[in-house]
């Protein structure tokens, strides 16, 4: 609200003479165009003018103005933060546990979200066909490849605690002084790792990484994006790992292309291809 009030603000400071209810839709525009052209303020933050001001007029005053699609908005493009193979390896020989170690090391392998990772179940790994069934967002379902060796180790992780509703269970609160091993409280406990003890979890393997000299952040998001750039570098193609993502479009995908060494050398083998020509 704060932030929407401030908009309303510097409307005011551009029309100082003016009341605020008595301009008209084309002086709010001008405003707005001002704020793209001359301020070049960012997508993200020009779309927040818009909203702001667009609350006041239509909203409250109920003024029924079409001006607000008439102010095009390019949305900013994030570059996704990734690490080096050396880099995660390095990474996941940090984390303490092997709970945590082998959380982060299916979201690496699989690129998978948060949430996806900590609600898979036992049952959602087919041995057989070297896949996981993730569940992702919109309840979409979707089937991610394994390796053999991952596939190995996830089997020898869920012997050392055998809950039959998580592959990453919590251990419930205050095991430590119930007297029950780390491993029995997994068992027994209902709900899968939270995303508090994650966080938590990766702050520290962080830390003792060394790596937050090289990357300015690393998070759980940072080995998806770096499980992406990883596929694509090895050749795997864009279509596949967009679903391997659980992508919709390929367009989200598309970005991971301009971070591949691959693509840099194929770009220049083409120019070089033209050249010959």
């Amino acid at each position: 609200m704060q932030s929407y009030l401030g908009w309303v603000f510097q409307l005011v400071e551009h029309y100082p003479e003016k009341s605020t209810v008595a301009l008209s839709s084309s002086e709010v525009l001008d405003f707005l165009i001002h704020l793209k052209n001359d301020r070049k303020l960012a997508g993200s933050t020009l779309n927040q003018a818009v909203c702001a001001l667009r609350t006041l007029y239509r909203d409250h005053l109920g003024l029924p103005w079409d001006i607000w699609d008439k102010i095009k908005i390019t949305r900013d493009v994030e570059i996704p933060h990734v690490m080096t193979r050396e880099d995660v390896s390095h990474l996941l020989g940090c984390f303490r546990k092997s709970r945590y170690q082998t959380y982060f090391t299916v979201v690496y392998q699989c690129g998978l979200r948060m949430s996806e990772a900590l609600s898979i179940r036992p049952k959602d790994i087919d041995g057989e066909r070297l896949v996981i069934r993730v569940k992702g967002k919109g309840g979409k379902w979707r089937q991610v490849p394994i390796s053999e060796r991952l596939l190995q180790r996830l089997r020898l992780f869920w012997k050392s605690h055998r809950n039959t509703r998580w592959l990453f269970p919590g251990v419930g609160r205050g095991w430590n002084s119930s007297g029950i091993s780390e491993s029995e409280a997994q068992q027994r406990c209902e709900h899968s790792m939270t995303k508090a003890s994650v966080w938590s979890a990766m702050r520290v393997a962080r830390a003792e990484s060394g790596l937050d000299k090289k990357h300015a952040k690393i998070t759980n998001h940072t080995l998806r994006h770096s499980y992406a750039t990883h596929m694509l570098e090895a050749g795997v193609h864009v279509r596949q790992v967009a679903d391997y993502l659980g992508h919709t479009t390929l367009k989200p995908t598309m970005i991971y292309l301009h971070l591949t060494e691959v693509s840099e050398t194929q770009a220049r083998e083409a120019l070089n291809t033209l050249a010959d020509s």
